[in-house]
């Protein structure tokens, strides 16, 4: 197998493939444990890890930084480059960091390095990127000494050491020398491997281990990870021996893997898909009304979505947070299929007769994509909706999603993403007034999402987060779909495997 030598390529069957797939073998041997990962697609910034939150960004900047935390398997919020942190007042967290932590490049990480890059993000240049809104309720920040971090919020923020697992904290000085956009290009990190290439004309992004990182890799010398963009070639290149480790798997494929002997690991998921509807920007849309877009919920049968596409794999959405992240309300029911209800309030809003919109969505992870989307508009359409879909490319559909730039588009595919905190908070800041660029906006919501932030006892946030919940359901700014469990194949040759999610943890990946 691949993930033993680089001699293994040689084989007859892995060339034929490789000449299907479209794929050029390596020109040289080496004795190294190379490990090879197929995904879906790479960051369109490459190395600058400020651009976006979770995949494909995410997969490739865990790899190559650390922030002060992590937020682990089950959501639980683990030690990064901080050790430890502690609230001294309400509006005060102090972080004690990781002793003898270098950069890839041997400069040492201390508190002014976490320091110059939480400004930086403060800064007028460091707004204009995505993660920037992390550090929005920071008023000041105090080095204490090279190992203890002080952050002032200007109100309280129960939540911050959540917001510091999204920043990453590059190498300060090369950030500042060649600039976000030459450090795209030659990224320094802390992280367990550091770039050799971007590989933009092969397709293949290579690291090496970093055997000096706090976090070393367990065995692994060289990290590949290939941009396959079709599904069906994604799992072939499995099958076939060109890689060890497959993303993302769809449920269609699970059966064939698991019969020709590949591992399958499965993760509770904790996102939930969606079609965001689009009122900022979109003034004459029928969807400024609550009334329709609670409408087009009613119209979706969530049920043959998730038993029929997804083969029992996946669940009706209730609200925009899976069960098990801070916040879930389990009181919440799925949302029903009741198509003659959608018409009611159709007709009650004064579109009886149906209108035309148009979705933009993300697809190519798996062949239910596709699907998915066909069923939701063959729904919409029984109940008068009549529905355009277009498939833009990933880069395409972030700068619209940061800039809300849609032009005729009145929806999208969005996932309500908790992943990134395991908290329901993340998710409806996106879907709100509170988004850096909001695509929708209801004011009325937001003296609650601002009080989630100030309650420090956890069991009483907890209580107010679900009633966060309670009411976005009831303004509806998506059409809830399902959540669904996070899949991965690998060869029987990968021992372990674990997530710090959405990523999977390459560094301590154990090989038989």
């Amino acid at each position: 197998m691949t993930l033993r030598h680089h001699k293994f390529w040689a084989h007859a069957g892995a060339l034929v493939a490789m000449a299907i797939v479209g794929f050029t073998l390596p020109n040289h041997a080496t004795a190294d444990t190379v490990l090879r990962v197929a995904r879906n697609a790479a960051p369109p910034s490459l190395g600058n890890p400020f651009t976006s939150v979770g995949q494909p960004g995410s997969g490739v900047w865990s790899v190559l930084f650390d922030s002060l935390t992590m937020i682990g398997p089950g959501g639980a919020l683990r030690p990064g480059l901080a050790v430890s942190w502690e609230t001294t007042s309400n509006t005060r967290w102090v972080f004690n960091l990781r002793k003898g932590v270098t950069f890839h490049n041997g400069t040492p990480m201390t508190a002014d390095s976490v320091a110059a890059i939480l400004e930086y993000l403060r800064s007028p240049e460091g707004r204009r990127f995505y993660t920037s809104t992390e550090v929005d309720t920071i008023s000041a920040i105090e080095v204490i000494d090279a190992e203890t971090i002080a952050i002032e919020t200007r109100t309280p923020d129960a939540i911050l050491p959540k917001r510091m697992a999204l920043i990453a904290i590059p190498e300060p000085n090369a950030w500042r020398t060649l600039g976000p956009e030459g450090f795209a290009q030659a990224p320094i990190g802390t992280g367990s491997f550091k770039l050799r290439a971007w590989g933009q004309a092969t397709g293949r992004m290579v690291f090496d281990a970093d055997p000096k990182s706090w976090r070393a890799p367990n065995g692994i010398d060289v990290l590949e990870l290939w941009t396959v963009a079709d599904a069906t070639a994604r799992v072939q290149a499995l099958i076939t021996g060109q890689v060890d480790v497959l993303e993302a798997v769809s449920i269609d494929d699970v059966e064939q893997l698991e019969s020709s002997g590949f591992k399958i690991w499965s993760f509770g998921g904790a996102q939930v898909s969606s079609i965001a509807f689009r009122t900022i920007g979109n003034p004459d849309s029928p969807l400024q009304d609550a009334r329709v877009r609670r409408a087009l919920n009613y119209a979706v049968n969530r049920d043959v979505i998730a038993t029929v596409l997804f083969g029992g794999e996946a669940e009706p959405a209730s609200q925009g947070a899976s069960a098990g992240t801070f916040g879930h309300d389990p009181s919440l029911e799925p949302i029903p299929y009741a198509p003659d209800r959608a018409k009611a309030l159709l007709e009650d809003a004064g579109y009886g007769d149906g209108f035309s919109m148009t979705i933009e969505v993300l697809t190519g992870f798996s062949t239910i994509d596709t699907l998915l989307y066909q069923q939701v508009a063959q729904d919409l359409r029984a109940v008068g909706v009549d529905v355009t879909v277009r498939t833009p490319p990933f880069a395409t559909w972030l700068r619209k999603f940061q800039s809300n730039e849609w032009g005729d588009t009145d929806a999208f595919s969005l996932m309500w993403d908790s992943g990134a905190y395991a908290d329901a908070i993340r998710p409806v800041r996106n879907f709100s007034c509170a988004k850096a660029v909001p695509f929708f906006c209801d004011e009325s919501v937001m003296p609650l999402i601002e009080e989630t932030d100030r309650i420090m006892n956890t069991a009483d946030r907890e209580r107010h987060l679900r009633s966060v919940m309670r009411r976005m359901r009831d303004i509806s700014p998506a059409l809830l779909l399902t959540t669904a469990s996070q899949r991965v194949a690998t060869t029987t040759d990968i021992k372990t495997l674990s997530l710090n999610p959405p990523n999977i943890s390459y560094h301590t990946i154990e090989m038989q």
